[in-house]
């Protein structure tokens, strides 16, 4: 028997643990298995070693990312290795396919899977259960006297893996209210991206590979939703979920009639060179908001992140105005505190940048996050940082202490370049922005909260008053504000 776990990581909404059920499909008529969302089950501590004794578990597979879910992760791990020595710890997901040395080296973590883990996750068992070379398989590590790791896999086509398995799990805990809609889903349609972004766990795993699944495949998935859940609404967890024009059109094209809003992530450059067929088709077929990588004000700066084609400042600035003319909402992130030599100026730069955003496209949505480096041995990026003097903790323990564990959540990262000025001037610059322009998707926000935040927030956000705004900080905290962002980036 056979235990996923997805650990926990959601902090205000579920989201169906796509990742873990993905390897649950490709083990399907071949070895029993049980999902374990630590999302639900918030008690996995106390609970999974009877789990693990009344079920007979053998192996353990857990998704990690940075953040809460590798530190639970960790835990989880270090109490089954204590517990029941001779069941295999397998680690799959973003942190441990950057970080497989580190992963190894702790003691209490027998593999790793590097990248997709369908095909490699099932050779695995394969190989446990019936004898075989371990070193046949691609994606895997392990210690064998000395850490191996093996070449790297193909990019696994979505189209020729198995239907996920969501009889496996309770699909109405997963069904919420949204700004999209009243019944939301979450749903992965492509693999990879086809760009090299020096900030990002996607590029240093894939190599600007990029692959979907048929907009034909998407559309009966939804519409399967749409009759068993009434689901009215899905995010699209791709890293890039618009890199085809052509198959976001046929999408669109598809579901125009029904009744399905959706959100998806963009770059800015791919999406403003759209023809404008596509972008009304795209509206009445439902779409409401885009997550664009604006990232920069500053040429120099794109360039050292590698953001390829053809993004500039004047990308955005053209594109928060086409998507004002066509009625779509964009949510635009910006990484402030790169290690270029002038922080505080870049900083300065980069927030008079965001309100020139605002104000050619005032319902723009602005996510701020703060740079942390990425494990990419091609990044000039990460090289810069390394020069400025970061560098990654040893020892996987080391990423339970406090500082770590914020690291990667892109707020307050360890980051040798910024001091607490510049971590100041950022956060007060969010706490004012989100005070003058409420997130909208913050549905338990009020209409008279609004307002009041954005009287206290506009005299400060006129006059670029951004130092201790401790009324800011009190009224979000009383109206439990929840500021726009994506989970997991």
């Amino acid at each position: 028997m056979i235990a996923l776990i997805n650990p926990t990581a959601a902090n205000w909404r579920f989201r169906i643990p796509l990742s873990v059920l993905s390897l649950g499909g490709s083990l399907e008529g071949s070895y029993a298995y049980e999902i374990v969302d630590g999302n639900i089950r918030r008690n996995l501590l106390e609970t999974l070693p009877t789990f693990i004794q009344e079920k007979g578990i053998k192996y353990v597979g857990l998704t990690v990312m940075p953040g809460p879910q590798l530190v639970q992760a960790i835990h989880l791990s270090k109490l089954v290795r204590a517990r029941f020595p001779n069941v295999k710890i397998i680690w799959g997901g973003y942190f441990p396919s950057l970080h497989s040395r580190t992963v190894l080296q702790s003691g209490y973590v027998d593999f790793v899977i590097s990248g997709q883990g369908e095909f490699a996750f099932k050779q695995l068992i394969d190989s446990c259960e019936r004898g075989g070379s371990l070193s046949s398989i691609s994606g895997l590590s392990y210690k064998n006297g000395e850490i191996r790791n093996n070449s790297k896999q193909d990019l696994i086509d979505p189209n020729e893996l198995p239907p996920l398995p969501y009889s496996k799990v309770s699909i109405p805990m997963y069904v919420g209210r949204t700004f999209l809609g009243s019944r939301t889903i979450n749903y992965h349609s492509s693999v990879g991206c086809p760009f090299l972004c020096g900030f990002c766990a996607v590029a240093a795993i894939y190599k600007a590979r990029w692959l979907g699944l048929t907009a034909e495949r998407m559309t009966s998935d939804l519409l399967w939703f749409k009759k068993h859940y009434a689901v009215n609404a899905v995010e699209f967890h791709d890293n890039n979920f618009f890199t085809s024009e052509k198959r976001v059109f046929e999408f669109a094209d598809r579901i125009k009639r029904e009744d399905i809003s959706w959100w998806g992530e963009a770059r800015p450059d791919t999406t403003l060179d759209y023809d404008e067929k596509t972008w009304r088709l795209m509206k009445k077929a439902g779409l409401k908001m885009v997550f664009f990588g604006a990232e920069s004000s500053s040429e120099s700066v794109l360039q050292l992140m590698h953001k390829g084609g053809t993004q500039t400042p004047d990308t955005v600035l053209t594109l928060a105005e086409k998507m004002r003319e066509a009625d779509i909402i964009p949510e635009f992130s910006f990484v402030l505190g790169n290690p270029t030599g002038n922080v505080t100026n870049d900083v300065d730069k980069d927030i008079r940048f965001i309100k020139q955003v605002k104000k050619i496209n005032p319902r723009a949505e602005i996510i701020i996050y703060t740079y942390s480096p990425v494990f990419f041995e091609e990044a000039e990026l990460f090289h810069v940082a390394q020069t400025n003097g970061f560098a990654y903790p040893e020892k996987l323990d080391d990423w339970l202490k406090p500082e770590w564990q914020r690291h990667d959540l892109r707020k307050n990262p360890v980051t040798p370049w910024l001091t607490a000025n510049h971590h100041r001037l950022i956060k007060g610059f969010e706490r004012v922005l989100n005070a003058r322009y409420p997130t909208v998707s913050d549905l338990k926000l009020s209409g008279l909260q609004r307002t009041v935040l954005q009287m206290f927030g506009s005299w400060r956000y006129k006059f670029s008053l951004y130092a201790f705004p401790y009324e800011l900080a009190a009224l979000q905290k009383f109206f439990r504000y929840r500021q726009p962002e994506i989970e997991g980036l």
